[in-house]
Protein backbone atom coordinates (compact mmCIF):
# COMPACT_ATOMS: atom_id res chain seq x y z
CA UNK A 1 0.00 0.00 0.00
CA UNK A 2 2.36 2.31 0.78
CA UNK A 3 5.10 1.73 -2.83
CA UNK A 4 1.45 2.35 -4.34
CA UNK A 5 0.49 5.26 -1.99
CA UNK A 6 4.10 7.11 -2.90
CA UNK A 7 3.81 6.46 -6.89
CA UNK A 8 0.53 8.29 -6.98
CA UNK A 9 1.54 11.11 -5.28
CA UNK A 10 4.52 11.49 -7.21
CA UNK A 11 2.64 10.96 -10.45
CA UNK A 12 0.07 13.19 -9.46
CA UNK A 13 1.37 15.80 -8.48
CA UNK A 14 4.53 16.37 -10.54
CA UNK A 15 7.07 16.50 -7.46
CA UNK A 16 9.04 13.74 -6.25
CA UNK A 17 8.29 11.61 -3.06
CA UNK A 18 10.22 9.96 -0.65
CA UNK A 19 9.60 7.08 1.47
CA UNK A 20 10.43 8.51 4.72
CA UNK A 21 13.56 10.49 3.55
CA UNK A 22 14.84 13.20 1.16
CA UNK A 23 13.76 11.59 -2.32
CA UNK A 24 16.92 11.08 -4.66
CA UNK A 25 16.38 11.55 -8.10
CA UNK A 26 19.38 9.49 -10.58
CA UNK A 27 20.80 8.77 -6.65
CA UNK A 28 21.49 12.84 -5.81
CA UNK A 29 19.27 14.59 -3.76
CA UNK A 30 16.53 15.91 -5.84
CA UNK A 31 15.73 20.01 -5.40
CA UNK A 32 12.63 21.52 -3.30
CA UNK A 33 9.80 21.26 -3.20
CA UNK A 34 9.58 17.72 -3.16
CA UNK A 35 7.35 15.35 -0.75
CA UNK A 36 7.95 13.25 1.81
CA UNK A 37 5.52 9.78 2.95
CA UNK A 38 5.75 8.23 6.32
CA UNK A 39 3.61 5.59 7.21
CA UNK A 40 1.85 5.41 10.88
CA UNK A 41 -0.19 3.20 11.65
CA UNK A 42 -2.41 0.29 10.43
CA UNK A 43 -5.56 -1.24 11.90
CA UNK A 44 -7.61 -4.04 10.54
CA UNK A 45 -11.35 -5.35 11.45
CA UNK A 46 -10.93 -8.72 10.82
CA UNK A 47 -8.41 -10.63 9.42
CA UNK A 48 -6.21 -8.00 7.89
CA UNK A 49 -7.03 -8.08 4.03
CA UNK A 50 -7.88 -11.89 4.30
CA UNK A 51 -11.25 -11.38 2.14
CA UNK A 52 -13.46 -9.31 0.90
CA UNK A 53 -15.62 -8.62 3.95
CA UNK A 54 -12.17 -7.57 5.81
CA UNK A 55 -11.35 -4.25 5.77
CA UNK A 56 -7.68 -2.30 6.74
CA UNK A 57 -6.84 0.98 7.77
CA UNK A 58 -4.07 3.01 6.95
CA UNK A 59 -2.23 5.92 8.47
CA UNK A 60 0.21 8.52 6.73
CA UNK A 61 2.03 11.80 7.04
CA UNK A 62 2.72 13.36 3.76
CA UNK A 63 5.80 16.55 4.39
CA UNK A 64 5.89 18.70 1.94
CA UNK A 65 9.34 20.58 1.87
CA UNK A 66 9.99 23.57 0.15
CA UNK A 67 12.30 26.41 -0.30
CA UNK A 68 9.45 29.31 -0.09
CA UNK A 69 5.78 29.73 1.43
CA UNK A 70 4.11 29.84 -2.30
CA UNK A 71 5.91 26.74 -3.21
CA UNK A 72 4.92 24.66 0.23
CA UNK A 73 1.41 26.03 -0.47
CA UNK A 74 1.56 24.87 -3.93
CA UNK A 75 2.25 21.48 -3.11
CA UNK A 76 -0.03 20.89 0.06
CA UNK A 77 -2.93 21.99 -2.28
CA UNK A 78 -1.51 19.67 -5.23
CA UNK A 79 -1.16 16.25 -2.57
CA UNK A 80 -4.16 17.21 -1.15
CA UNK A 81 -6.43 17.16 -4.50
CA UNK A 82 -4.27 14.22 -5.41
CA UNK A 83 -5.61 12.17 -2.15
CA UNK A 84 -9.25 13.46 -1.96
CA UNK A 85 -10.28 14.56 -5.79
CA UNK A 86 -13.29 12.70 -7.51
CA UNK A 87 -14.39 13.32 -10.52
CA UNK A 88 -18.08 13.68 -11.91
CA UNK A 89 -19.16 10.21 -11.36
CA UNK A 90 -17.83 9.94 -7.82
CA UNK A 91 -14.31 8.25 -9.17
CA UNK A 92 -11.26 9.03 -7.42
CA UNK A 93 -9.58 10.87 -9.67
CA UNK A 94 -5.80 9.26 -8.94
CA UNK A 95 -5.82 5.96 -8.20
CA UNK A 96 -3.83 4.07 -5.30
CA UNK A 97 -2.91 0.64 -7.48
CA UNK A 98 -2.37 -1.37 -4.60
CA UNK A 99 -2.55 -4.98 -6.29
CA UNK A 100 -5.01 -7.47 -5.03
CA UNK A 101 -6.69 -3.91 -3.01
CA UNK A 102 -9.24 -1.55 -3.63
CA UNK A 103 -9.08 1.45 -1.49
CA UNK A 104 -12.44 2.30 -1.12
CA UNK A 105 -12.28 5.55 1.47
CA UNK A 106 -10.03 8.57 1.85
CA UNK A 107 -9.75 10.85 4.60
CA UNK A 108 -7.72 14.08 5.66
CA UNK A 109 -7.08 13.73 9.27
CA UNK A 110 -4.96 16.83 10.05
CA UNK A 111 -3.86 19.58 8.14
CA UNK A 112 -1.29 21.87 10.03
CA UNK A 113 -0.47 23.95 7.46
CA UNK A 114 3.01 25.61 7.01
CA UNK A 115 5.86 25.94 9.33
CA UNK A 116 9.10 28.03 8.98
CA UNK A 117 11.89 25.97 9.80
CA UNK A 118 13.68 29.47 11.35
CA UNK A 119 15.81 32.07 10.53
CA UNK A 120 18.79 29.69 9.96
CA UNK A 121 17.32 27.32 7.26
CA UNK A 122 15.97 28.79 4.31
CA UNK A 123 12.59 25.20 4.67
CA UNK A 124 9.19 25.53 5.10
CA UNK A 125 7.28 22.38 5.40
CA UNK A 126 3.25 21.54 5.45
CA UNK A 127 2.07 18.57 7.64
CA UNK A 128 -0.90 16.26 6.12
CA UNK A 129 -2.17 13.28 7.59
CA UNK A 130 -4.33 10.72 5.70
CA UNK A 131 -6.58 7.54 6.30
CA UNK A 132 -6.97 4.73 3.57
CA UNK A 133 -9.14 2.39 3.64
CA UNK A 134 -9.07 -0.80 1.51
CA UNK A 135 -10.49 -4.36 0.76
CA UNK A 136 -9.20 -7.20 -0.43
CA UNK A 137 -10.60 -7.30 -4.38
CA UNK A 138 -9.52 -11.13 -5.20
Amino acid sequence: MTAAFQAMLAVATGKPCGRGRLPLVAGHPCPRPYSVLYPLESRYTGAPLADKTEDAHFVYQVTVVADREDQAEWLADQVRRAVLARGASGQWVYQIKAPGTDVWARQLLLDDGLEEAGADVDVVTAVQRYELSASETS
